[in-house]
């Protein structure tokens, strides 16, 4: 599972920090669904982290063009803030 980690500033602009492949090497946790619930852990309880869906991967992975690769990280990331945001209020 590839996961978008990112920071949002105090100014609202979001920057990318890593992007993360969660699968083990074993095959134990083939969804990333252990990793995902370590990560929610730390100081910002997940809010900047969120799990690529299979088409989008798929899209990313089959797109050579870069500006392509940024848009679509960048879609994630916005449709992730706006999910999480507003389930907090």
């Amino acid at each position: 599972m590839l996961f978008i980690e990112y920071d949002v500033t105090e100014e609202g602009v979001i920057e990318l920090v890593a992007l993360i492949n969660a699968v083990e090497e074993s095959g134990e946790d083939p969804d990333g669904a252990e990793w995902l619930a370590w990560r929610c852990e730390l100081e910002d309880g997940g809010m900047g982290c969120v799990g690529v869906p299979a088409p989008d991967l798929r899209a990313m992975e089959g797109t050579g063009d870069p500006a392509e690769l940024l848009v679509a990280v960048e879609r994630i990331i916005l449709a992730d803030r706006a999910s999480k945001e507003g389930s907090s209020r």
